[in-house]
Parts: structure tokens; sequence; C-alpha cells
């Protein structure tokens, strides 16, 4: 063996042994910040709880996630969708609301993507027992990379995932989103509303501070152009995307967003 192909082993070698959460290497910014919430075992049989999402939600989970699930069953004049969906849920949501989409939508398929193992792992144990489990598709994939072929989901979720993303990342997550959704489909959006006037949270910049402190890319996030970001991304795709409802949630803290890609 040569000293090239040893040092190429030792390399790979030491590479899964910093990261041994994934088959491959999970990516810098999510061991770095969140890997006490999303990658530790003891983190995630923590927080993977409704009751406990809810209190880091101030009480607000059940209602965002029912809004999201109430927008995935109806199409644009709010009629009932009637034919089956293929949904792509782009990370794994803690709590009951991959449950949800499959008790309440009338899904042919729905494909889950995560690029931590224990993630999908978790999701597993949520859907195992529910009569639609035939109809889920997990993936070990990193956002910036879905192994979907273009143009075959008609409903892309993004939820709570966009706030938690380095500001690159997140704008390349959101060309994969646009990119894997067809014409004539949807990507809906729940996470936090941007900055206003009408939270307190908002309004005091002690209280701006402390969730900036815990969400460390959620100060860009609240000030970036989502609508914009989503238009230019969608052009670069050869796609047009429009705003076609948007709902804020206990006084425009959080929103659930309806893009539809034309």
């Amino acid at each position: 063996m040569t000293s090239k192909t040893m040092n190429n082993k030792a390399s790979v070698s030491n590479s899964r042994n910093k990261h041994s959460y994934s088959q491959y290497n999970v990516p810098e910014y999510l061991e770095k910040n969140y890997w006490w919430a999303y990658l530790s075992p003891i983190g995630v049989k923590f927080f993977d709880h409704p009751f406990i999402v809810n209190r880091i939600l101030w009480g607000q989970y059940q209602k965002v996630a029912q809004t999201v699930v109430t927008e995935l069953a109806n199409n644009a004049n709010d009629k009932a969708c009637t034919d089956e969906q293929v949904i792509s849920g782009i990370s794994c949501a803690y709590g009951n609301f991959i449950p949800m989409m499959a008790n309440q939508l009338n899904a042919k398929t729905i494909n889950l993507f995560d690029v931590a193992e224990i993630q999908l792992a978790q999701a597993k144990k949520k859907i195992a027992a529910l009569p639609q489990f035939k109809c889920f598709n997990l993936f070990l994939a990193n956002a910036e990379n879905i192994p979907l072929a273009s143009n075959s989901t008609d409903s892309t979720v993004l939820f709570y995932l966009l706030h938690e993303l380095p500001a690159n990342v997140r704008n390349n997550v959101l060309n994969e989103a646009i990119r894997i959704t067809k014409p004539g489909g949807r990507i809906i959006v729940a996470d936090y509303a941007p900055l206003s006037t009408k939270h307190w949270f908002h309004r005091f910049k002690g209280f701006r501070k402390i969730f900036e402190k815990m969400e460390p890319f959620l100060a860009n996030f609240w000030r970036c152009n989502l609508h914009q970001t989503f238009k230019q991304t969608a052009q670069l795709n050869g796609k047009s995307i429009k705003l076609n409802k948007q709902t804020f949630i206990w006084h425009d803290f959080y929103q659930v967003s309806e893009y539809y890609i034309e």
C-alpha cells in the first residue's frame, strides 16, 4: 500500500470520526450551532415531543402546523384538493406535524429529506404505525442537493427550516425547492415572520438579542426579503413564482406563506 493511499484512508477515517452523525459530512453550521438539538441522541429524545416544541414556539405550534396542513389540503381557490399529491418535506420536523400531514391529506407520496440519520430514524418511528406508512419515502440528503428530479413535486414544505440556515445555504435550499416543484405546484413556508412593530419581541432590543443569541442565523432571516429572493431564484430556474397567501400568527411573530410556481 502506498503512502498516498494510506494518507487518503486516514483522511476519510478522520472525517467519519469527526462527523459521526451521518454517513457523509454533516454541514458545519449544523454541527457547530445545533448539534445539541438535532444530532445528539439526548437532545432528540428531549425535544421531539409536541409539548416541548409547543413551549419553544410559545404555544403556537399546533396552530402553525394546522395552518400548513390546511393550506396543503386546499388549492389556489381554497377548494379541497381532490387529486393525490406528491409532497416533499425538506428536513424532518419535530412534534406531530408529519403524522398530521399523513392523516389529514390525500397524498400519493410524501418525501422526507434530512441530512442526519438520527432525524430520519426519529421520523420513521412516528410514521411506522400509520396506515399511510407505505406512501412515505425517506431520503438521507442535504437540502442543498435534493435527490429528486426537477418538476417532480406538487407541494414542497419548509417547516421552520429557513431561519436555521446561513444566508448562502438558505438561497441554495430555496433554489432546490423551486427546482423540484412543478409548474402549478406550490411551496409552503412556515417560519418566523419579518421584523415588525406589532410584537413585543420585535419592538424591544433586549428580546431580539435573546432570540438572535439562541438562533445565530435568525437576525439575517428576520431582515431578508424572502419574496424577492424567491422571485430571483425562480427566474434562474426558468420559472416565475407568486405569493398566493400569507397568514400571520401570534401578532405577526410567525408566518405561513404559500407560493405558487408558474
